[in-house]
């Protein structure tokens, strides 16, 4: 049980540095960048995804990692569904995300501003909703786990 409780939490944590983030793309990033210009979208996108898409992915695989040892120690519907939607986020950020923020970051680097900018941060902020509710499903269902270890 301390084993399972351990591993719970420290999924919750690092789980929740990327729902966070998400959330906030969510609820204040988007409408935010949706004001600005093709010059300054391109920069400030542009590093923010430099930046993130190396330092971001140490939560996430802690993460899914974490998970993983909790669909290992307590087998069910909660710690299936939590990797499962722990997936599926990482599916849909390499399918539609990454593209993007490698798009942006190249551009950043060269000091371009992007014409189609506005159009790449809308393919990037298509995703980010059901992204942010599959983290939060994910979360729910380790607390739930944890809750009940």
């Amino acid at each position: 049980m301390l084993f399972t409780q351990f591993f719970a939490t420290v999924t919750i944590l690092m789980l929740g540095v990327v729902y966070g983030t998400d959330v906030f793309f969510a609820v204040v990033g988007r409408s935010a960048l949706a004001h600005v210009s093709e010059a300054s979208l391109t920069e400030v996108m542009g590093r923010l995804h430099e930046v993130a898409d190396r330092r971001m992915p140490f939560f996430g695989v802690l993460a899914i990692i974490g998970t993983i040892g909790l669909v290992a120690i307590v087998p069910g519907p909660y710690s299936i569904l939590a990797l499962g939607a722990q997936l599926t986020h990482l599916g849909i950020y390499f399918l539609v995300s990454k593209p993007v923020n490698v798009i942006l970051t190249a551009a950043a680097n060269q000091g371009e501003s992007l014409t189609d900018a506005p159009q790449l941060q809308r393919r990037w902020d298509s995703v980010i909703v059901p992204r942010a509710l599959l983290l939060g499903l994910a979360l729910m269902c380790i607390a739930l786990i944890r809750l009940h270890a």
